[in-house]
């Protein structure tokens, strides 16, 4: 039974073909000095097995876990590098056990053979090493799946809220690094026709409301998409918009990699069906969709890092993409159809 404040098992599996294939590598180097043993030639063998079998329940369980914990800021990269090299160690323990069964039916591990399988076997500690180091910082460094600090977070973002409603200046923040978050306040009508760039239909209206002591923006969405862009073009990303769609239909999206109307990137609000994708040169990639409760206020988020991408609402991953990598672009959101949308916040953060 899993305790209930663990979100996913991965913790669990992850540590056992680890050990089973460091032992794997310590009994071949046993071998090298007892090569007459043959109880320890289908140990080691039997250990490469179970460890390569193990992996693989391993790297399942962390692509699951992944889906399962809110992943931002600066261990974006993190979480997908850890991801890749994991790939990437399974495909060579794989690939090393099948040429193991292949010299030991033929009984091809004698002379210089075994020393070189050896140096071979510890190239792939070193790839389980690097994908634990990192699997490590996410925990220890950056506190993913840390239920603490997703409670600090979460208490964090409250009190920013409130603070928000003494605020006189309404304007963008924008910070040295070029991410950017926009808290709408007074005046936010202005403020988006001042400080933001306008393509497409730029002839809705815009005018700030106030619901619950929470200052917001209302946009009056036309038929024709409406792109709306700040700041300087980042790569890497962590975005996020507070949103109520009740008044609304029609289509929304947090957009990044953007080069113009026909060229971008997206998570988008489509009914109830969130999907992310790609436009390239006018043609709509769908990566892949899932279905969302769009009733009172939610936030979608989006990350990006390299060829990963991930689609949020209030934290729970719905999309989990992968796609080759855009050239660096602006950010932004985008609407179009009937009725009104609700704003309340607008981030897109750069991380390393």
């Amino acid at each position: 039974m899993i305790p209930d404040w663990i979100p996913n098992i991965h913790p669990f599996i992850v540590h056992f073909p680890i050990a089973l294939l460091v032992m794997a590598v310590l009994f071949d180097a046993v071998r090298l000095i007892f090569k007459q043993q043959v109880w320890l030639e289908k140990a080691t063998l039997a250990l490469y097995a179970t460890g390569s079998l193990g992996l693989i329940t391993a790297f399942l369980s962390g692509r699951h876990a992944v889906e399962t914990v809110s992943v931002t800021g600066d261990a974006i990269p993190v979480v997908t590098s850890h991801e890749d090299w994991a790939l990437y160690t399974l495909i060579y323990f794989l690939i090393f056990t099948g040429i193991r069964f292949v010299t030991w039916w033929k009984q091809l591990e004698k002379g210089f053979v075994l020393p070189v399988l050896v140096i071979f076997s510890l190239v792939g500690i070193g790839m389980l090493w690097q994908t634990g180091e990192l699997g490590a910082k996410l925990v220890y460094k950056h506190g993913v799946a840390v239920g603490e600090i997703d409670r600090m977070g979460q208490q964090i973002e409250e009190l920013e809220q409130r603070l928000a409603e003494y605020r006189e200046e309404a304007g963008p923040e924008i910070r040295d690094d070029g991410s950017w978050i926009w808290r709408v306040g007074p005046d936010a009508g202005e403020i988006l026709s001042e400080a933001f760039t306008l393509e497409g239909n730029t002839g809705f209206m815009a005018d700030a409301g106030r619901s619950h002591g929470i200052h917001h923006l209302n946009l009056h969405a036309g038929e024709e998409s409406s792109y709306i862009l700040f700041g300087d073009v980042i790569r890497n990303l962590d975005g996020r918009i507070e949103l109520n769609t009740e008044e609304f239909e029609g289509e929304i999206a947090l957009i990044h990699h953007y080069q113009d109307p026909s060229t971008y990137q997206y998570l988008r609000l489509s009914g109830s069906e969130l999907s992310q994708g790609q436009f390239i040169d006018g043609s709509d990639n769908v990566l892949g969709a899932g279905q969302i409760d769009t009733s009172a206020w939610y936030t979608l988020r989006v990350t990006a890092s390299g060829r990963h991408f991930y689609g949020y609402r209030n934290g729970q991953t719905i999309v989990h993409t992968h796609a080759g990598e855009m050239e660096p672009g602006k950010t932004g959101f985008m609407f179009s159809g009937s009725g009104v949308v609700k704003l309340r916040l607008v981030e897109f953060l750069k991380v390393q």
